[in-house]
């Protein structure tokens, strides 16, 4: 198989570039200053693959007394911090979260409408997102809702289209809405509506944990740093990475090589900040700001690395290459459990539950460099889709899918009661090595009188994604340790999805970015990225994602996830409403 770079697609994943960043984010602020009253809620949008997600968030300055200042009259139900122990002027709160279930991807046109140059229709385009803004409308207070931003950012299902399709249906949806009288959210302009790349996404991704985390504040300053470099309640005091996977993508970022030895005999003994800052960022007091910005990441987005992209890529090398050699109707799967049956192109792929084999095809697919050292430290050869990366540095945070598949792995290897038992005690911190020897435990099991029956047992796992989880953890595991190469007895990815009851997600970071470019006058620059792209024909349908934050069986698992929550964590609550799941698995 050949593994391309495709330009077009790069092309797409940086329509949304840091410069411009802070250009959309200036126009946007002076435009809405300028209407009225400065709104301190911003409304995000996280358009996704599976439908279209609204986020709402305040920022409350707080004053000398450190008590947040709002006008909202109903806040009992959120717990915050006093801006005196946590050292924060401003803090950020989630005032609510929605979702329609359409992708936006779903309006793109069919080559031949194109052609014919046949409009959308922006009423029935705009139509699915109306009931998301009248839910916003009901939390935003009146007197901001012209100058409250709103900002739609599409993910991996809109950077499959066409570019120009993209903008025909930003164009439709921004005409729809603007063409509703109930639309009272009219500070919301045309350039509001982008497809975010997905180094941006992942970037955003690790300001979101960094700050959960409790190591930066809203205007990304290192809290560490700000407290003199005091490691307060033990909060780590270096940014960390994050890991995160989709059905249509998958992004990774952390803090590249800074030159340590350089920092060690240059760096004043009086200066607590870990990373390196450009002597021109001063704040009002004209002292050293220790913040976080996109200069200090690497950042990679591989599109079609997603585990649906991933399934579609295995099923078709699976027939393509069996046909040949056979010719028979039934081709065996070996990363599916043993029994289970699926269509595929007109054949039937029956599941042998093989890890090996299954790991085998997994690493055909990355595809990684042969690795024949014994994991030296100093091997700086690592590549995902034949693109190297820096040798992974520092801790991270795993999140969506990489939780709720390999928290799937916990539960449902059971039959290894060795390897279970190892990857339960080690959850949410275990080692790589813990993660592969507990593969065979789920994969190896019958579908029939089986998995079939675990339907519910796990509160991330909906049913129509049961059969895949085999796959799906086979192919983390085998991109963790053969791709990025984390070390096979290391422990630095904690997966979670809740962090003191708060869901790690980029719209916050994309949220605290706005706030910190908003109180600054300095533009970021630009992010060391790649953005790899497999040439591949895609069929990008998606499976549903249930919407009422609840499993098959209808129960509430927001009591269950809170056995989730980050060990040893300070209770902060510096990102203060803790809320039910939108979305799962």
């Amino acid at each position: 198989m050949s593994y391309t770079t495709n330009s077009a697609l790069l092309n797409l994943l940086v329509l949304l570039s840091p410069w411009s960043f802070a250009s959309f984010v200036a126009e946007a602020s002076s435009a809405a200053a300028a209407n009225g009253v400065k709104s301190p809620f911003k409304i995000i949008f996280d358009g996704g693959s599976t439908g279209s997600r609204l986020h709402i968030f305040e920022f409350l300055e707080a004053d000398a007394n450190g008590a947040q200042g709002s006008d909202r009259s109903n806040d009992d139900a959120t717990t915050r911090l006093p801006a005196s122990d946590t050292e924060r002027d401003v803090q950020c709160v989630r005032r609510g979260s929605t979702r329609a279930n359409i992708p936006l991807s779903a309006f793109g046109r069919l080559p031949a409408d194109q052609n014919n140059n046949n409009p959308l229709n922006s009423s029935k385009v705009a139509a699915h997102l109306l009931p998301l803004f009248d839910f916003a409308a009901d939390i935003i207070p009146s007197q901001y809702h012209e100058t409250t931003g709103v900002y739609y950012q599409a993910t991996a299902g809109m950077r499959l289209l066409a570019e120009s399709e993209q903008e025909a249906v930003y164009d439709a949806v921004y005409e729809g809405l603007m063409a509703e009288e109930s639309f009272v959210f009219r500070g919301m302009q045309r350039k509001d509506i982008a497809t975010l790349s997905g180094e941006m996404e992942a970037y955003y991704g690790a300001l979101a944990a960094n700050f959960l985390k409790g190591i930066i504040d809203t205007e990304l300053h290192l809290v560490y740093a700000q407290n003199n470099g005091r490691e307060t309640n033990e909060l780590p005091h270096h940014p960390i990475g994050a890991l995160d996977m989709g059905g249509s993508s998958t992004q990774i970022v952390y803090i590249a090589n800074q030159d340590d030895e350089d920092d060690e005999t240059e760096r004043d003994p009086s200066n607590t900040c870990p990373i390196k800052q450009q002597p021109k960022l001063n704040d009002s007091e004209n002292k050293n700001v220790c913040k976080l910005s996109d200069e200090h990441f690497f950042s990679t987005s591989y599109l079609s690395y997603g585990v649906d992209q991933i399934r579609k890529r295995l099923w078709d090398t699976l027939v393509l290459e069996y046909v040949a050699s056979d010719d028979a109707y039934m081709v065996p799967n070996p990363c599916a459990n043993k029994g289970f049956e699926v269509e595929h192109k007109g054949h039937t792929l029956l599941g042998t539950g093989n890890t090996d084999e299954c790991i085998r095809q997994m690493k055909r697919l990355i595809p990684h460099p042969d690795v024949l050292h014994d994991w030296d430290s100093d091997y700086s050869g690592w590549a995902v889709g034949g693109v190297e990366h820096p040798p992974i540095r520092g801790k991270f945070l795993a999140m969506s899918l990489y939780f709720f598949s390999l928290d799937s792995l916990r539960v449902f290897s059971e039959p290894d009661e060795e390897a279970h038992y190892a990857l339960d005690e080690a959850w949410p911190t275990p080692s790589i090595d813990e993660l592969q020897n507990a593969l065979d435990g789920l994969c190896s099991r019958n579908w029939q009188g089986d998995m079939e029956l675990q339907e519910g047992t796990h509160s991330f796992t909906r049913k129509e994604v049961l059969p895949h989880r085999c796959l799906e953890t086979v192919y983390m595991v085998t991109l963790l340790k053969d791709g990025f190469g984390f070390h096979p007895s290391s422990r630095d990815i904690t997966f979670t999805f809740l962090v003191d009851g708060d869901e790690v997600e980029w719209t916050l970071g994309l949220a605290l970015a706005m706030n910190a470019n908003e109180k600054s006058s300095t533009p970021p620059t630009t992010v060391t990225t790649t953005t790899t792209a497999y040439d591949y024909s895609i069929d990008d349908t998606n499976e549903d994602v249930k919407d009422d934050g609840c499993n098959e069986t209808g129960n509430d698992v927001f009591e269950e996830e809170q056995q989730y929550h980050m060990q040893g964590m300070p209770n902060s609550q510096y990102f203060a409403v803790a809320m039910p799941p939108t979305h799962c698995c």
